[in-house]
């Protein structure tokens, strides 16, 4: 491992450093994330970040936000774990078990303990930011060798690329807000309830058997539950749109109909592009669940995910639209 640790210390480079241009060889998820700029895409769609990537000092190492990269990159959101109590955030993908611990310099591979110096001596440390987590740039292709980055040293841009050939987008977990070809994600927003509890809720009542109205009951109270958590910051509420509702059904009308659950559909592709009314926009946020035909049980699901949390307490989004069918969730924001 000596070879290894040696390794982790000079990859976590300088962002003065050219690393090349970026392959196209491959297949795989890729994710453009630039140093200063809210702007960022994966797979060439265009997302807006709520925080810049930014040089932590006294490394100068670019730090990177954890959850939009990691799950831009095809890993699923339900690999990646935070606990608030220990501050440990641990993603399992490609056989490797990778945990960060906020605000330290340690980074603990399937069990064992590394530091993450730059030239041996500067640390780099996770840190969160306004609910976001960062993590140093070379960390995630340090810990999963399917991930590469290249460097593009005139716009300061990181791209990384998951270089497993059978990654399609149906993998794709965005949790962030979009502008411009909208996919959201963080974000990123995938979650699935206990297959036994759903199975078990299903035998009491299932979708088909909720009248129209209770099915529209249900949407409603989760624009409550969601204005109810926001107040609690003192965020002003989300106004329903009723576009927005309508398509929010559409869309998890269409992840039913079709059997598919992504941000992406086989279909339409985009959300927006489901519907054929026009939605004006300078924000953009998507949230979506599978799960049981419970309104507090999606939201809890929603608020217990970093990445979906971010959508629900953006400031910036000034309405909401819920949609429920067939126990597939959908929740739609724009500002």
């Amino acid at each position: 491992m000596k070879r290894f640790i040696k390794i982790l210390v000079s990859g976590l480079i300088t962002t003065s450093m050219l690393i090349g241009s970026v392959s196209s060889v491959f297949a795989g998820q890729v994710v453009k994330v630039s140093i200063g700029s809210t702007s960022a895409s994966i797979n060439d769609y265009n997302t807006t970040l709520s925080i810049a990537p930014y040089i932590q000092q006294p490394s100068e190492s670019m730090m990177i936000p954890l959850r939009f990269v990691s799950t831009g990159l095809g890993i699923d959101e339900s690999d990646i774990q935070y606990n608030p109590n220990t501050k440990e955030i641990t993603i399992t993908y490609n056989g490797t078990t990778a945990k960060f611990i906020v605000g330290t310099d340690k980074l603990i591979l399937n069990g064992e303990e590394f530091s993450m110096l730059i030239e041996n001596q500067y640390p780099v440390y996770t840190e969160i930011k306004n609910g976001t987590t960062f993590i140093p740039l070379r960390s995630l292709e340090l810990a999963f060798n399917n991930i590469k980055i290249d460097w593009v040293n005139e716009t300061k841009t990181a791209i990384l690329t998951n270089q497993t050939e059978d990654n399609t987008t149906d993998n794709l977990q965005v949790e962030q807000p979009i502008t411009q070809e909208p996919i959201v994600e963080k974000t990123n927003n995938s979650l699935t309830e206990n297959p036994q509890a759903v199975e078990e809720q299903n035998t009491v009542k299932t979708f088909e058997d909720y009248t129209d109205e209770e099915v529209i009951a249900m949407e409603e109270e989760v624009v409550k539950l969601v204005n109810e958590e926001r107040a609690k910051y003192g965020l002003q509420p989300l106004e329903i749109s009723e576009d927005l509702m309508e398509l929010s059904k559409l869309k998890s009308k269409d992840m039913y109909d079709n059997n598919y659950f992504s941000h992406i559909s086989p279909k339409y592709g985009k959300t927006l592009d489901i519907t054929e009314k026009n939605i004006n926009y300078s924000i953009f946020g998507e949230n979506i669940a599978s799960m049981g035909m419970s309104s507090q049980g999606v939201v809890n699901g929603w608020l217990n995910s970093e990445g979906h949390r971010e959508n629900i307490l953006n400031p910036n989004y000034k309405y909401i639209g819920v949609g429920v069918y067939g126990s597939k969730w959908t929740q739609i924001f724009i500002g």
